[in-house]
């Protein structure tokens, strides 16, 4: 019976824990890859304290040399995303059997008081499955931005009418086209959503140095666009039952890079 629980255990903890990219070049995001997304909407007032639960994990995890790779953002509204990067759908057991390692070497006491630091600051959390789709990305080799000058980070989820789903792909195509022939410098990743989204469902992720200049970029490149982009903006929200965006930045200090 325990062991059934400490599964259940895991299975929450890893899918918090996971690496949506930064911003790859044109060379590096050339096919599809799976991400598994943990969602948590945390306590404003306990916002320090879920983070401080997530740094003593940190810390244990490296103590025990655990093997994964994740990469931590936080949003403007109180939302943390851990994304972790999956070899496919069979990945799933590999992951899982990683965190049964880590919680056999840390112990079931401490394994389950560090998972419950954390779920005690928590509203709400879903789990989603997230593929990159390159073929939809915009990604100009000659980028505005440098990754090191990166602050802020969006993410448009775009909720479809049921059935768009082909026709809205070509139609981001062309927006990868038009993009492309006006010159565009700012680039966007699009993910199509899969188990855990509200389907169909995809997700723009784009970026800037802060608020202000994501904002500047954008009105630039719609200026760019002129009525191509109009008329192109208007047959994208004709397939669209509900849009939300996040907005915020990459949390370096809840992340964590195994050692080599």
């Amino acid at each position: 019976m325990k062991h059934a629980e400490l599964s259940a255990v895991i299975l929450g903890v890893a899918a918090l824990l996971g690496a949506w990219p930064g911003a790859p070049s044109a060379q590096e995001a050339t096919a599809p890859r799976l991400y598994l997304m943990g969602d948590f909407l945390v306590e404003t007032a306990r916002a320090d304290e879920y983070e401080a639960g997530l740094k003593d994990l940190l810390a244990e995890l490296k103590t025990h040399g655990f093997p994964l790779l994740f990469d931590a953002y936080s949003t403007d509204d109180g939302h943390y995303y851990f994304i972790y990067e999956m070899d496919g759908y069979a990945g799933a057991d590999r992951w899982h059997a990683a965190w049964e390692a880590f919680a056999a070497k840390a112990g079931w006491e401490r394994f389950l008081l560090l998972h419950g630091r954390t779920a005690a600051c928590e509203i709400e959390g879903v789990y989603k499955f997230w593929t990159f789709t390159p073929e939809q990305s915009f990604l100009p080799d000659n980028s505005r931005l440098r990754m090191e000058e990166i602050g802020y980070y969006t993410w448009d989820y775009v909720y479809l009418l049921p059935g768009k789903e082909a026709e809205f792909e070509a139609i981001n195509k062309e927006w990868v086209a038009l993009s492309r022939r006006k010159g565009a410098r700012d680039p966007f990743m699009t993910y199509r959503g899969g188990f855990g989204t509200s389907q169909p469902a995809y997700c723009w992720f784009e970026w800037g140095k802060s608020a202000a200049d994501y904002a500047a970029a954008e009105d630039a490149f719609w200026k760019a666009m002129g009525e191509e982009g109009a008329t192109l903006s208007k047959r994208t929200r004709a397939l669209i039952r509900r849009t939300e965006t996040k907005t915020g930045r990459y949390r370096p200090d809840l992340s964590y890079s195994p050692q080599k």
